[in-house]
């Protein structure tokens, strides 16, 4: 008998035709280029509904910020009850009383050396955030960021981001101050092994000896701002003698080192935060999505007393940042984390994707690779294994296919991810990627 719901009769319905047409008049272009073709009408679990009554498996988990399902109510009582209780409050000018345990939980749980808080609404505010207090406390301007990186889209944020140069078109000129290096990506990296004497990576030997020779002297630049695993980027996971080099370059030229983990906080990788697989000690962190447990937006930057602590003259946050609702919806789902064995599921969710999608590598030449960690998968389609050029049309294909069998992936610039409920059980997850692994045969037939 099967976990899931059975598939679409038709997408769009006609009834998500019907309002999709209708949207199309109202809202801005953009907007609806890159939705899926249907209008939800409910969301129960890692399963939308649409409005003709189609059943769809979520596989994308709203990008990665509805971490255990749709509406638990575990989570959604507590923000409602502060809600009630409060509606809005600034919690700028008025602190409120769950503003210190959700700091307090944040710090414990959060690498070694973090010791300060600062509040945001969401991810994009909180890495906002971070780009001005590494120039405040370094009081330096350039801040070198990774191509394939993916921040956010206000302007300073696409600007710092490189996952494709069309989020950062004419942004370019107007906003100064960041260099980009490319991403450690075992897979398309343009350069060849670590040079001899060099730092054992061969991304920060190109930083070391190009980038701070030819582009920006060391003494300018406040620091570096990386996702520990590419996101939307498409799930791309350093090696392991990255971060040695990296941290120890950081050290040498007095660099504040920030990691952006919006979207592999809280539980996505299989451990609380990505910098825990590599034991990093950054000075700054940017979480956002899950932290409010899917119910409440939110988001937090954490620092060191270096980066954060020295200083009071940095106006940071906005009107609605750590509203009494949102910080009861993340308190709930940390609770969560700790009583349900949330990183043990994530954990074999992980075991599930390597047995049914690594071995695709090797049975479908276009597939050109796929990579796991925890809830998170990237799968690269190419034209050609040898030269590894972007199969595009292909990846439409495939994510298509997935959405008439009722399954939603996220086809990103790069590859097509998959983002499982982290309360997702293996054996739904199992049969789910077996439809996408229908797609994918399909598509290459």
């Amino acid at each position: 008998m099967s976990l899931l719901p059975t598939e679409p009769t038709a997408v769009p319905g006609p009834r998500s035709a019907e309002i999709l047409a209708a949207q199309d008049k109202v809202f801005y272009p953009g907007l609806s280029s890159d939705g899926y073709p249907f209008v939800a009408r409910s969301r129960s679990g890692w399963t939308v509904t649409d409005v003709d009554g189609n059943v769809f498996v979520d596989l994308v988990s709203s990008s990665a910020s509805v971490p255990l399902g749709a509406g638990r109510a575990e989570v959604v009582e507590p923000a409602a009850q502060a809600l009630l209780d409060f509606g809005n409050e600034d919690s700028h000018a008025v602190f409120h009383e769950r503003m210190l345990p959700l700091a307090t939980r944040l710090l414990d749980l959060a690498p070694n050396g973090l010791t300060r808080v600062d509040i945001a609404l969401n991810g994009t505010e909180s890495v906002e955030t971070a780009v001005r207090v590494m120039r405040r406390a370094t009081g330096r301007p350039v801040i070198i960021g990774f191509m394939g990186g993916y921040h956010g889209e206000t302007t300073t944020t696409a600007g710092l981001g490189a996952e494709q140069s069309e989020i950062g078109r004419g942004l370019r000129g107007v906003t100064s101050g960041f260099v980009h290096v490319p991403f450690p990506n075992s897979y398309r990296s343009p350069f060849g092994s670590p040079r001899p004497g060099g730092t054992g990576d061969a991304t920060v030997d190109f930083l070391r000896d190009h980038i701070l020779f030819h582009v920006v002297d060391p003494a300018e630049v406040a620091g570096v701002i990386i996702e520990p695993i590419l996101g939307s980027g498409g799930v791309v996971i350093p090696p392991d003698s990255f971060w040695p080099a990296l941290t120890s370059l950081c050290q040498e030229f007095g660099w504040l080192f920030c990691l952006d983990e919006v979207k592999t906080g809280f539980g996505r990788t299989g451990e609380v935060f990505a910098a825990d697989l590599w034991d990093l000690e950054p000075d700054l962190l940017c979480l956002g999505k899950a932290m409010g447990g899917g119910v409440m937006p939110i988001g937090a930057l954490l620092g060191n007393e270096r980066a954060l602590g020295g200083y009071d003259d940095l106006s940071t946050g906005s009107t609605w940042s750590w509203l009494p609702a949102a910080c009861a919806a993340s308190l709930a789902y940390m609770d969560l984390l700790e009583r349900e064995d949330v990183l043990g599921n994530v954990r074999a969710l992980h075991a599930v994707a390597v047995a049914k999608l690594c071995p695709l590598v090797e049975q479908v030449s276009q597939v050109g690779d796929v990579r796991v960690q925890g809830a998170f998968v990237g799968v690269e389609l190419v034209v050609d294994p040898v030269t590894k050029e972007r199969a595009t049309a292909l990846q439409e294909a495939v994510a298509e296919g997935c959405l008439r069998r009722g399954v939603l992936v996220a086809s990103s610039t790069t590859s097509f991810n998959i983002q499982p409920s982290l309360s997702m059980s293996p054996e739904a997850y199992a049969e789910a990627l077996d439809r996408v692994i229908a797609a994918i045969e399909e598509a290459v037939a």
